[in-house]
């Protein structure tokens, strides 16, 4: 039961693959860290996005008055 890795199967190929799993999600024990996302594709655009929407309802109101 030792060499037990649930999902990712038994004994070396089993631990590969956990380890693999567990250092994409949550880095390696290494100095950088690994690769750690807040979440998302990572390309940036949601502080794009925002500028637009802000000068699109800015528009908006200045229209309106």
């Amino acid at each position: 039961m030792a060499n037990d890795y649930g999902y990712f199967g038994n004994g070396s190929t089993g631990y590969a693959h956990y380890k693999q799993s567990f250092d994409r999600n949550f880095g390696s024990s290494g100095g950088s860290g690994g690769n750690r996302n807040s979440g998302g594709n990572g390309s940036g655009c949601g502080p794009l996005l925002l500028i637009v929407v802000v000068i699109v309802v800015a528009s908006l109101v200045l229209w309106a008055m």
